[in-house]
């Protein structure tokens, strides 16, 4: 999955050598969102890393613009983002450099080893490959042989990940997560939703500065008003910058999403649920597109997954547990990002009207997993499955053993070697389930069908670090 992204730039502004124009830096740190650096010439220092703090204040509970609950798309409530506790955190100002790699989880010596890779390309005005196709690259080492001999902690390490990385993926509280996927998975979907975070704090800051630099434009001091530069230092006040946030600094379009602390219970319909980290959805293209329609395709599993082999599909949970699991792996893995969880209700008129499999522990099931995994081509006895006209989704338990392992049975130890112990257990005991949705079609009509029935609850990072003092604003 590519990830890069181009952070927008006000179209006033001249760009600076890092992501943010020098004006847009000057901005912060007026506001005190940036916060002064020890070094000589901080002001001009566009590209390294710097130390925000800031308040980061929920959208309020009203409708977006002119959206009323009859014609939202989508509904957003926010866990965190207190407006009385100040969020201390580090972040490099540029897209691309060594500071980035670090960030995203490189210990020093790798992260300069692959930026040196980087910088070093044949042809880079012609070379399509950015920062993060050569990280995916260094760490698809990790589906080698040799480390088959290596705990996953040390294969980790090996590949220069942090101690923190190594510790969050192998962590055995998400033991029955982990297994999902390969090592190799989680390594560089980690990386990928630290990079995603990383983009989206750079954005949000920028829009900020390009909103106070516009305020001020149209609201120019009279000459005779000091500015706080201008101020004796004894009576300036402590200043902390507050940034109001908006749903459209999650990515929502300006109309069609409602903010509101919980979903609408229907009659009459299904809920489904889907946990992840936030951050990394929105490389893939808006889930609510301005012009209100949702947009599943940011969701879809690629192929290789329990029930598809080689097309992609929409992988939901009727289990609101088993989401959450997903989301807290996302959290520990990557506290840097903001997760959610997405619930829809589906008519449940719709579902019945599709042809609904139902594949619960077997012989069978154990068989088609296997061959999913492997992305070959099911035997003929499954076609009732996957194939046009013959299935719209397949419903049963998730697999839960590492991948890895899984694809190197051979076919004739399928029954032996896979046991009811490769079922993922939540930690309440029960199994947890999946539904999976197969046709391109269908999957379209679902989206249709849950337009105004689509709810997201977003959590703030866990590790922005929290400190409550009293403060000023600078008020946009």
């Amino acid at each position: 999955m590519s990830l890069q992204a181009i952070p927008e730039h006000h179209p006033d502004l001249p760009s600076g050598p890092g992501v943010f124009t020098l004006e847009q830096i000057r901005c912060l740190e007026e506001a005190a969102i940036l916060l002064p650096e020890p070094q000589p010439n901080a002001s001009t220092n566009a590209s390294g890393k710097r130390k925000v703090s800031a308040v980061f204040s929920a959208p309020r509970s009203v409708s977006s613009s002119s959206t009323s609950s009859s014609s939202s798309s989508a509904s957003v409530a926010t866990h965190g983002f207190q407006p009385n506790v100040i969020r201390t955190f580090d972040i490099p100002m540029a897209e691309e450099s060594v500071e980035v790699l670090e960030y995203i989880g490189f210990v020093p010596d790798v992260a300069r080893l692959i930026y040196d890779r980087y910088c070093g390309r044949p042809s880079p005005s012609q070379n399509p490959d950015d920062l993060m196709a050569y990280v995916t690259a260094h760490l698809a080492s990790l589906s080698r042989r040799q480390y088959d001999n290596m705990s996953h902690q040390e294969a980790l390490a090996d590949v220069g990940l942090t101690r923190q990385i190594q510790e969050a993926i192998t962590d055995p509280r998400f033991s029955h997560i982990f297994g999902t996927q390969t090592l190799t998975y989680w390594a560089q979907d980690t990386v990928e939703i630290n990079y995603a975070a990383l983009l989206r704090q750079q954005q949000l800051l920028q829009s900020h500065a390009n909103k106070r630099i516009a305020h001020k434009k149209k609201h120019k001091r009279p000459r005779h008003e000091p500015s706080r530069e201008d101020q004796d230092p004894s009576e300036q006040q402590p200043v902390t910058g507050t940034i109001n946030m908006t749903p459209q600094d999650f990515q929502f379009p300006d109309t069609y999403v409602m903010v509101q602390p919980d979903a609408n219970i229907l009659a009459d319909h299904i809920s489904l649920y889907k946990g992840k980290a936030y951050d990394e959805l929105r490389p893939a293209g808006d889930i609510i597109e301005s012009d209100g329609t949702v947009n599943l395709r940011p969701l879809s599993t690629y192929p290789g997954g329990d029930f598809n082999f080689d097309f992609n599909a929409q992988y939901w949970t009727p289990e609101i547990e088993t989401a959450e699991e997903y989301r807290k792996f996302a959290e520990r893995r990557s506290p840097a990002a903001d997760t959610c969880i997405i619930h829809i209700q589906v008519p449940r008129p719709f579902i019945n009207s599709l042809r609904m499999e139902n594949l619960w522990y077997s012989p069978n099931w154990k068989e088609y997993i296997w061959t999913c995994r492997r992305q070959a081509t099911p035997h003929p006895k499954f076609d009732h499955l996957w194939r046009p006209g013959q299935a719209d989704g397949v419903r049963g338990p998730i697999y839960s053993t590492l991948s890895t392992q899984l694809v190197r049975i051979r076919r004739e130890n399928i029954q032996s070697h896979i046991t009811e112990d490769n079922v993922m257990r939540l930690l309440s005991g029960r199994k947890a389930t999946q539904w999976v949705f197969v046709q391109r079609d269908v999957i379209d009509r679902l989206a249709e069908h849950i337009r105004g029935k689509m709810h997201f609850i977003i959590f703030e990072a866990a590790a922005r670090f929290s400190l409550q003092r009293s403060r000023a604003h600078f008020p946009l």
